[in-house]
């Protein structure tokens, strides 16, 4: 991690196997589609958010799978593991140690914010807006339809907000702006995003992403056009 080190990403992602990830819209499209569109959507990212703060991290999991993280990361990310535990567990693993480094290598990291590949919509702005944010109130989260959240920000402590949430549920963000409310600890909110988890959501996902398409002049190579092929091909609208 370098010296000046202040804003640090976090894009979390599982590895890449049929029948592990994206398992409720694998209910929709199949297991190995669903593996493959998952895989789509953190290329995609890594690829956007490219230059989005100062430093960048993939915190991925199995830790065994190293290696298949490590080739498909350009040098502006690093690899961070996951550790052990649900997932309230390992985010609050990974802030704690990006705020602990600071304590004991004197690497400035102010601001840590953390996203999952589950919303390939968010726009690089949006992480930096959720950055900027920190400089108004120590957490940024950033809502998601279902109840849950797409973005999560902290800045100089780990909060203790984790405990006693129910994940993978409506619930989600409730229960954790209700933790913030009872620990007085001031908060400010993105704008709603849509996480791909159904069909219903692949399927808006894609009317949005041809709309905003249309017109516009592509580029070889171009990541959202391809983003949005990878998508028909899962939904069979391709050939």
């Amino acid at each position: 991690m370098s010296a000046i080190a202040q804003n640090q990403l976090g894009l979390f992602a599982k590895f890449w196997q049929p029948g592990r990830v994206k398992t409720r819209l694998a209910a929709g499209i199949g297991d190995e589609k669903a593996c493959d569109l998952y895989f789509a959507f953190l290329n995609y990212l890594i690829k956007k958010l490219r230059s989005v703060g100062t430093d960048r991290c993939l915190v991925y999991s199995p830790p065994e799978r190293e290696s298949s993280f490590q080739a498909i990361i350009p040098d502006s990310w690093e690899l961070y593991p996951q550790s052990t535990g649900c997932l309230g567990t390992r985010m609050h693993s990974f802030f704690f140690d990006q705020f602990e480094s600071v304590r004991s290598s004197g690497h400035p990291i102010r601001k840590v914010v953390i996203i999952g590949a589950d919303c390939p919509q968010i726009k690089s702005a949006t992480v930096e807006q959720a950055f900027a944010n920190l400089d108004q109130a120590p957490v940024v989260m950033g809502p998601s339809v279902d109840g849950g959240y797409y973005l999560l920000g902290m800045r100089e402590t780990c909060f203790d907000i984790f405990r006693g949430i129910e994940w993978s549920t409506p619930t989600v963000l409730e229960s954790t702006v209700e933790q913030l409310d009872r620990q007085r600890i001031e908060f400010t909110l993105l704008d709603p995003q849509e996480d791909v988890d159904e069909l219903n959501s692949l399927l808006a996902l894609e009317q949005k992403m041809t709309r905003d398409l249309q017109g516009r002049a592509l580029l070889l190579d171009d990541p959202e056009a391809n983003l949005l092929e990878e998508i028909r091909f899962a939904l069979g609208r391709s050939g």
